[in-house]
């Protein structure tokens, strides 16, 4: 058993850090294509309406939910970069 004081071997680290890229990096594309899909289909606001949206309301309800997705879509983005951004560099 190792003492808690114990340092991680660099090349250990290195492979953890590796690793950590690759699964945020698949992680961002991942969301990427999300937002990508999200945005062609909110079509800057003004998204094809469906044959169940004959009330009107539900189209714009449909929207707004859009709308809030891609937001919600950007932040995560935002928050997978910082996170690739705290690794250290590829060497």
């Amino acid at each position: 058993p190792r003492s808690a004081d114990s340092k991680v071997d660099p090349a250990d680290q290195r492979a953890r850090d590796s690793d950590s890229r690759r699964i945020l990096e698949n992680e961002l594309r991942k969301e990427e294509e999300a937002l990508a899909t999200l945005q062609k289909e909110y079509n800057n606001g003004e998204p094809e309406r469906q044959a169940n949206e004959r009330n009107y309301q539900k189209y714009l309800d449909r929207v707004a939910d859009l709308k809030a997705s891609i937001s919600r879509k950007e932040s995560d983005i935002a928050s997978i970069k910082r996170e690739i951004a705290k690794l250290p560099p590829v060497q």
